[in-house]
């Protein structure tokens, strides 16, 4: 059958990329042979790395709470537009059109 053809082939390969030949009970079992059957449990080496993950989120996170709700120099630079009159060009209204239907389409 083509997938216990396929089986056969990702077996061979993972024998090549981690050195060590599978234990009989770790091999596939054909579908008529259910009583030789044993449940395994494989796990990952990428485990520790998802761990280390979760807590540089965390840190990340904390980082972000510690930083101000608003940004001042934002803030700044937008009533000087404001008071400048930079918001009532043509030139602006024209990109904010473009940007705004970039969006929706």
């Amino acid at each position: 059958m083509l997938v216990s053809k396929i089986s056969q082939v990702m077996q061979g390969e993972l024998r090549k990329v981690d050195g060590t030949r599978r234990a009989k009970s770790e091999q596939p079992v054909s579908k008529g042979s259910g009583a030789n059957r044993s449940d395994r449990s494989d796990l990952s080496a990428d485990g520790g790395k998802r761990r280390d993950v979760r807590s540089e989120a965390r840190v990340l996170s904390s980082m972000v709470k510690g930083q101000p709700d608003v940004r001042t120099e934002k803030v700044e630079e937008a009533k000087v537009r404001v008071s400048s009159g930079y918001y009532n060009t043509e030139s602006f209204a024209e990109t904010l059109a473009a940007k705004i239907i970039d969006t929706v389409v």
